[in-house]
């Protein structure tokens, strides 16, 4: 930790947690404002764009992608295939787990949405002079990469002591993914 950080006494206005979820709140905020007409929260809108880039995700995969907790995923994939905007089906290559696919509702959900999501995220970067936007999102990139590496690294560690098998990479799972689908492509 910073030297700053540590040495001086705690003060709410800054601290990375505190802004961070003042930021989140903001951006909810503007997010259900413009998507009010089509009946998707952000969580949702992240769950079918993260579908949308590569179906079959499993929901192990999207906790992953999206940051949303097991429990949360899984009452949220429930309502989701309930409004049909996604199926689930077992994984072709884990039948203990279930991989999701958009249906045709669902794509034509996340198109009217999109554009809406894109807006809500330049009204919140508005906020910043034009030539802090792209640092200000490099440096999110960077801290959410290095929060999920040390996840994944604390889950392999935890899987070592306890004799499981441990958790891959994303960089791995990638790989693994594209020699999946360069597989079914020659078939």
């Amino acid at each position: 930790m910073s030297e700053t950080i540590e040495s001086t006494p705690f003060e709410l206005a800054r601290s990375p947690g505190h802004l961070l979820h003042r930021a989140q709140q903001r951006a909810e905020e503007i997010f259900a404002t413009l998507l009010r007409d089509n009946h998707v929260t952000l969580r949702q809108f992240a769950v079918l764009a993260a579908v949308d880039e590569r179906a079959g995700r499993t929901q192990t995969d999207l906790v992953r992608v999206t940051g949303i907790d097991r429990s949360t995923l899984a009452d949220m994939m429930g309502r989701l295939e309930k409004k049909g905007l996604i199926a689930r089906e077992k994984s072709a290559d884990d039948k203990r787990a279930k991989s999701v696919r958009l249906t045709g509702k669902g794509r034509t959900r996340l198109a009217e949405a999109a554009p809406h999501a894109m807006a809500a995220d330049a009204a919140l970067l508005d906020a910043l002079p034009r030539n802090k936007r792209r640092a200000f999102l490099g440096t999110l990139e960077t801290l959410v990469a290095a929060i999920d590496a040390a996840a994944i690294e604390a889950e392999s560690h935890a899987a070592k002591r306890s004799g499981k098998k441990p958790k891959k990479s994303k960089t791995e799972k990638a790989e693994e993914a594209k020699n999946r689908d360069r597989k079914k492509l020659k078939r």
